[in-house]
Protein backbone atom coordinates (compact mmCIF):
# COMPACT_ATOMS: atom_id res chain seq x y z
CA UNK A 1 0.00 0.00 0.00
CA UNK A 2 1.58 3.49 -0.97
CA UNK A 3 -0.23 6.52 0.93
CA UNK A 4 1.13 10.11 -0.21
CA UNK A 5 1.75 12.21 3.26
CA UNK A 6 1.70 15.79 2.85
CA UNK A 7 2.42 18.26 5.54
CA UNK A 8 2.84 21.75 6.41
CA UNK A 9 7.11 22.08 6.39
CA UNK A 10 7.43 22.52 9.90
CA UNK A 11 6.01 19.39 10.93
CA UNK A 12 7.83 17.08 8.11
CA UNK A 13 10.39 15.11 10.16
CA UNK A 14 7.58 14.49 12.84
CA UNK A 15 5.25 12.78 10.07
CA UNK A 16 7.99 10.79 9.27
CA UNK A 17 8.71 9.64 12.49
CA UNK A 18 5.20 8.86 12.32
CA UNK A 19 4.59 6.67 9.13
CA UNK A 20 7.98 4.66 10.27
CA UNK A 21 6.60 3.70 13.79
CA UNK A 22 3.31 2.62 12.01
CA UNK A 23 5.84 0.40 10.42
CA UNK A 24 5.98 1.78 6.58
CA UNK A 25 8.96 3.22 4.76
CA UNK A 26 9.53 6.60 3.44
CA UNK A 27 9.96 6.82 -0.33
CA UNK A 28 10.47 9.54 -2.83
CA UNK A 29 10.72 12.64 -0.34
CA UNK A 30 9.98 16.47 -0.89
CA UNK A 31 11.80 18.04 1.71
CA UNK A 32 12.11 21.15 -0.29
CA UNK A 33 8.47 23.09 0.87
CA UNK A 34 5.97 23.89 -2.25
CA UNK A 35 3.31 26.77 -0.92
CA UNK A 36 4.56 25.72 2.68
CA UNK A 37 3.96 22.18 2.52
CA UNK A 38 6.18 18.85 1.84
CA UNK A 39 5.26 15.69 0.99
CA UNK A 40 6.37 11.94 0.98
CA UNK A 41 5.23 8.25 -0.38
CA UNK A 42 4.51 5.96 3.16
CA UNK A 43 4.54 2.70 1.79
CA UNK A 44 3.78 -0.50 3.52
CA UNK A 45 4.91 -4.28 1.84
CA UNK A 46 1.36 -5.73 3.33
CA UNK A 47 -0.70 -6.87 0.51
CA UNK A 48 -4.48 -5.92 0.62
CA UNK A 49 -5.99 -9.04 -0.02
CA UNK A 50 -3.91 -10.29 2.52
CA UNK A 51 -4.99 -7.73 5.03
CA UNK A 52 -8.92 -8.01 3.58
CA UNK A 53 -8.33 -11.42 4.50
CA UNK A 54 -7.09 -11.27 8.11
CA UNK A 55 -10.25 -9.29 8.54
CA UNK A 56 -12.62 -10.82 6.99
CA UNK A 57 -11.63 -14.17 9.37
CA UNK A 58 -11.24 -12.16 12.18
CA UNK A 59 -14.89 -11.09 11.66
CA UNK A 60 -16.16 -14.33 10.74
CA UNK A 61 -14.55 -16.18 14.02
CA UNK A 62 -15.43 -13.29 16.53
CA UNK A 63 -12.10 -12.13 17.32
CA UNK A 64 -12.86 -8.54 17.39
CA UNK A 65 -10.58 -7.21 20.16
CA UNK A 66 -11.57 -5.06 22.95
CA UNK A 67 -13.30 -1.79 22.03
CA UNK A 68 -14.13 -0.59 25.70
CA UNK A 69 -17.41 0.72 26.88
CA UNK A 70 -19.72 2.39 24.62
Amino acid sequence: MRIRVTTRADLFEERKRQQIQRGYRVEAECSAPVNGFCSFMAVSDMRVSDTLADRVAEALNGNHGVHGDW
